[in-house]
């Protein structure tokens, strides 16, 4: 009974801190009814009793720490986890300071019990008010019954605990869904990235281009006098000098991989994953982002972060971004160490003579993106740097330390511009500072009326996820403020016209925030839901529940709520877009549209071809103009059986050893030969000897499909061998598939 009890207020509790607003009583019962089933079904095991105290105890705990773990990461994120970040759970270490920083009471009133229960249960006497199955399983089967043939069955899916799991476990295992992509879609992603003569088009073209990602930097702060003093005086003395274009409607686009996906999506103008970082979920996939485009244009391409380089997969990752170096924790080592790593202030000592010295060296012009640490959250800096006279309401407060930390990270950015005066670098270099993402959550009960007060309004998402972008041209008669709305999405499209280069080999989803005329808007889906949307002057925010009809929209001048029903073309429009994208990264489309100009809507089947096996010379004529797979291995001659399959127009498959198969290419240039491997990392080395065609087949090493669909979906002119029950499997990848049928 104390069990069940203590479940209730749970499923409460975890309602209440997860801001379920619609239908938390169905919730509440659903949750509770589900756990307390599974304690009554252990009371009818034929088991001691002592035993089934020990189930019973083991499964509250696992239902409290599930409950803890997704109230913990929906107050980080503002969402539910997905099981795909199962795969992440390592990087927690890492960011185990802005998991404390979270923690309160309230929220560790969901594991605080824990010891006190597992000693009660150990020690308790024989439970007279054992719930049997029948008591908890009916009115549960009459709930669920309930919410499927009414419309509360979407509310629960997306926020009751159970089912919310259940649906995310079985997503995991479907093959991506296919958006209905048109040929108009894709000529219209083709149009945004053609570079169009306009406002400062070409001002960047051979100069060096510098990328400053700022961890945390909200816009609020800009402009802000706190008791008389800036917060940020050289990132406010940058926006009013010459030169500078300052966008202050300017947002986050982040998905599960935060800084890292605001990188993902500010160099690739491409929208983030959501079921894992987007570094991890797409690190094999080909791009044409940034960095490619300015190598292309004879840049060097450098990434700068003073961190682990396997966090948030980026080691990996930035080669198929673009990056030729990457600078990383082991660059900067014994160096001053402020917040979560090396300090902004010795970050930009040190690439700064690094770049002077490639400069020297090489004279040609390099891209460099840099991403800095020391404002991370939890914001706690050495007493030293926090300078600034803050009120005791702000002391101790996450609010309070974040305006400390951005002061000495703005202070770390005049010192980046000095440093590249002094190196003979500034004249000659396009500057782009910009924030990752927020620093104080709106739903933050404890923050948010500080942050409300500071910037004398209610502090929503809007304020929220509004960020700074300032692109700075050194010597050009420019000073404005571009109030035109944008996001990350939009960086992309908008340095490149600046620098001058065109884009013929990728698609973009962003604008150019100096030269679109139409109305642009920003399409969250962390923190604000999927469907979710900034525009001019209204914010629109899917409900928790992802029901239409529960949302809410507001006026972000007056504040004031407006009718969500005249916004529902925009909703469905950034559904849409969402979804486009996602498909086309999902299936690594840009690959194909990048090695042929287009991509083939039409039919994306794979096609199917039998193959025999070479027994005799005689079986060469009994099988004109088909395929047939060689042991190459065996004792043969080698020279007769090439001479025949040639007269017969027959496709060899070379199967057997590799050096000997390489041996024989260079030998008798077979190259309209396929060579055929087990093991993926034959693939380089059979490619790099001149073979064009490569037959993969996956059962010998016993591959994963997800494995092969990585593989498959990374190389250029690969061909899958298949056994016939696996190739319904792979009908929509658009690739050779082989099956033995004799």
């Amino acid at each position: 009974m104390v069990l069940n009890i203590l479940i209730i207020l749970k499923a409460f509790l975890y309602t209440n801190i997860t801001n379920i607003n619609h239908d938390n009583i169905l919730i509440i019962l659903i949750t509770s009814l589900i756990t307390i089933s599974w304690l009554s079904f252990v009371n009818i095991l034929k088991i001691k009793d002592k035993t089934k105290d020990i189930i019973k105890l083991i499964i509250y705990i696992i239902f409290s720490l599930i409950v803890f773990a997704d109230t913990i990461y929906f107050l980080q994120f503002n969402m539910l986890p997905s099981v795909q970040l199962l795969s992440q759970a390592g990087q927690l270490s890492d960011v185990s300071d802005a998991i404390v920083s979270i923690l309160n009471f309230k929220n560790l009133l969901l594991v605080l019990d824990l010891p006190l229960v597992i000693i009660y249960s150990l020690k308790k006497k024989e439970d007279k008010y054992k719930l049997l199955p029948r008591y908890s399983l009916i009115p549960l089967a009459l709930i669920i019954a309930f919410s499927i043939f009414t419309d509360k069955i979407q509310s629960v899916k997306a926020q009751e605990l159970y089912f919310y799991h259940m649906t995310d476990i079985l997503n995991s295992f479907k093959d991506e869904s296919i958006e209905q992509i048109t040929d108009k879609d894709i000529e219209e992603l083709r149009d945004r990235a053609k570079l169009k003569q306009g406002k400062y088009t070409g001002l960047g073209e051979g100069k060096n281009l510098i990328v400053v990602q700022v961890e945390a930097l909200q816009n609020f702060v800009i402009g802000m006098d706190y008791k008389g003093e800036e917060v940020t005086p050289n990132l406010n003395r940058l926006i009013k000098e010459k030169g500078s274009i300052y966008y202050d409607r300017y947002y986050q686009l982040v998905g599960r991989g935060n800084t890292s996906d605001a990188e993902f999506v500010s160099n690739n103008s491409l929208h983030p994953a959501m079921d894992q970082p987007s570094y991890t979920r797409y690190e094999q996939n080909t791009f044409y982002g940034l960095p490619k485009l300015l190598q292309d244009n004879n840049y060097k391409t450098f990434a700068m972060h003073g961190y682990k380089p396997e966090f948030w997969n980026r080691e990996k990752a930035y080669v198929n971004q673009g990056y030729e170096e990457y600078l990383s924790e082991s660059f900067y080592s014994g160096r001053e160490q402020v917040g979560m790593g090396v300090s902004d202030r010795e970050f930009f000592k040190a690439n700064v003579e690094y770049l002077k010295n490639f400069k020297e060296k090489e004279k040609r012009p390099f891209y460099s993106f840099m991403v800095t640490l020391t404002s991370h959250t939890p914001f706690k800096m050495d007493e030293k740097y926090n300078v600034l006279d803050l009120d005791e309401e702000y002391k101790n407060t996450m609010t309070g330390d974040y305006l400390q930390s951005i002061h000495y990270t703005d202070e770390q950015i005049g010192f980046l511009i000095e440093e590249l005066k002094t190196a003979g670098l500034y004249d000659d270099t396009i500057i782009a500072i910009y924030g990752d993402h927020f620093a104080i959550k709106a739903s933050d009960q404890n923050e948010n009326p500080l942050m409300s007060k500071l910037i004398n309004h209610n502090y929503d998402y809007d304020d929220m996820m509004n960020i700074p972008l300032i692109i700075h041209m050194p010597n050009e008669e420019i000073n404005e403020i571009n109030s035109n709305v944008g996001s990350q999405i939009d960086f992309y499209p908008t340095i490149q016209n600046i620098m001058g280069y065109d884009n013929t080999k990728g698609l973009v989803f962003g604008r150019d925030l100096n030269n679109y005329e139409g109305e642009n808007t920003v399409k969250p889906q962390t923190y604000m839901k999927k469907g979710s949307f900034i525009k001019d002057d209204v914010t629109f925010e899917i409900a928790r529940d992802g029901i239409f009809d529960h949302s809410r929209a507001y006026n972000i001048k007056s504040r004031k709520q407006v009718n969500i029903n005249l916004y529902r073309d925009y909703y469905e429009k950034a559904i849409r877009e969402i979804n486009i994208g996602d498909f086309i990264s999902a299936n690594n489309l840009l690959k194909e549209y990048i090695e042929t100009g287009t991509i083939n809507l039409e039919s994306k089947e794979s096609i199917v071809k039998d193959y025999t096996k070479w027994e005799s010379l005689e079986d060469m004529d009994e099988h004109k103009g088909e395929t047939m797979l060689l042991d190459i291995n065996m004792d043969k001659d080698f020279e007769r059986m090439l001479k025949k399959s040639r007269e017969n127009d027959i496709d060899l498959i070379l199967s057997g050893d590799l050096d000997k198969a390489i041996d024989l290419y260079d030998k008798y240039e077979l190259d309209n030969s396929i060579i055929r491997i087990t093991d993926i990392e034959d693939y380089i080395v059979a490619t790099n000897n001149k073979f064009k065609r490569v037959l993969f087949n996956p059962y010998e090493k016993k591959y994963s499909k997800k494995d092969i669909k990585s593989f498959i979906s990374t190389y250029p002119n690969i061909e899958l061998e298949l056994k016939e029950k696996d190739i319904k499997k792979y009908k929509n990848d658009n690739i050779n598939i082989y099956k033995f049928v004799k």
